[in-house]
C-alpha cells in the first residue's frame, strides 16, 4: 500500500485545485457533473479568478476556460496529480 501524499505547500494545494477543476470542466463538457459544487458557473468563475477573463455560459465558454486553465497549469509548471 502506498503512503498518502500530504499537500501542505500553497503551490501543491493550488495544483490540486486546478486538477480538480480541470476534471470538473471536462465532466461538464461531456454532460456529467462531479457533484453539486462543481457547476458550470462555479468552474468558470474559478478560472476567471485565475485569468481575469470572463467566460460565457455554455460549452464554448467552458472549452475556453479549460484551455486557459491548462495554459495556467503549464505556465506555472505545477505538478498535477492526474490528467
Amino acid at each position: 500500500m502506498e503512503k498518502a501524499t500530504v499537500l501542505d505547500r500553497p503551490d501543491q494545494i493550488e495544483a490540486y485545485r486546478m486538477a480538480v477543476f480541470k476534471q470538473g470542466i471536462k465532466a461538464l463538457l461531456i454532460g456529467m457533473k462531479i457533484n453539486s459544487g462543481y457547476t458550470s458557473t462555479v468552474c468558470r468563475n474559478y478560472v476567471s479568478g485565475l485569468t481575469g477573463k470572463r467566460y460565457p455560459a455554455g460549452k464554448k465558454g467552458l472549452t475556453t476556460a479549460l484551455d486557459d486553465l491548462q495554459d495556467s497549469i503549464d505556465r506555472y509548471n505545477l505538478p498535477i496529480i492526474y490528467d
